[in-house]
């Protein structure tokens, strides 16, 4: 890998999602017409990106979109046992930029974890860690220059998009236990150093598991979302209802989904398994 490129593609990414015109605060708001694509975890799953980029078919269909999450850590390791999944989502930047706009990243706990330096532990290895590896393996002296390109991408990203009929689309939700530290004013806000501390707001949204009917009704009427689509939580079938009004989608195994909507329609979370695409089918 070149590193100013990987530099300047972690930056141009970094100024595409804060500069958006869509956003407000940490909220994407996305058109009343067109379509929605919103994939689970990747985790450099290549496999699975290659079919969502045909099944897009963007060149196409300029009013569709596409929420793109959770792309690093994964994958085979190197030879220096490090993981590259940075490469990964060097791909996925640069197929986001040639469609301006249209294909969004929005902040996971993955990402949180590796400019925080939280350890995750996966298979006997620190996946943290061993992305660390690989940016010291592939650019040396210049590895602190695309760690702090990394972290501004990261800090960049939105925690959710918001369709006109109230489908909130986020990596993950607060849990039961977090709504009582929870700052809901999160999406609407600048947002301070001291909410992406461990067990801050945004932490408490990306990681949030065992949402209640009771956690997403308050969701809801904080912030106008009728339901809500999700990541973080890994499903067998790629999919997964939980409570009433959360839909999880998983993109990270050879069983893994998507979902696609129409952005004028409203819909219920059980209407949302008809929209569901499994990834094996894309040729």
């Amino acid at each position: 890998m070149k590193t100013n490129h990987t530099i300047d593609l972690l930056m141009h990414a970094a100024r595409q999602a804060a500069g958006n015109p869509r956003r407000n605060g940490q909220l994407l708001h996305l058109p009343a017409e067109g379509e929605l694509m919103v994939t689970g975890d990747l985790h450099n799953h290549r496999r699975n990106f290659e079919r969502i980029v045909a099944l897009s078919a963007l060149d196409s269909f300029t009013q569709r979109h596409v929420v793109l999450q959770e792309l690093i850590h994964g994958g085979a390791l190197g030879a220096h046992g490090e993981d590259n999944s940075l490469d990964f989502l060097l791909d996925a930047i640069d197929w986001s930029l040639k469609f301006p706009g249209r294909v969004h990243f929005i902040l996971s706990n993955h990402d949180w974890a590796q400019i925080f330096g939280m350890p995750i532990l996966k298979d006997g290895y620190d996946l943290t860690d061993r992305f660390n590896r690989a940016i010291s393996v592939h650019f040396g002296s210049r590895a602190a220059d695309v760690a702090a390109a990394f972290r501004a991408f990261v800090l960049s990203l939105p925690l959710a998009c918001i369709t006109i009929n109230g489908v909130l689309v986020s990596h993950s939700l607060p849990g039961p236990t977090d709504m009582a530290h929870f700052d809901p004013g999160i999406l609407t806000r600048p947002l301070g150093t001291g909410d992406y501390v461990r067990m801050g707001s945004v932490y408490r949204m990306i990681w949030g598991r065992h949402q209640t009917v009771g956690v997403l009704r308050e969701l809801s009427r904080m912030w106008f979302a009728e339901i809500f689509i999700c990541g973080h939580q890994p499903r067998e079938k790629g999919f997964g209802e939980m409570a009433e009004r959360l839909f999880l989608i998983d993109s990270s195994h050879n069983h893994g989904a998507v979902v696609a909507i129409d952005l004028a329609r409203q819909y219920t979370v059980s209407a949302l398994r008809e929209q569901v695409i499994p990834l094996a089918a894309v040729a």
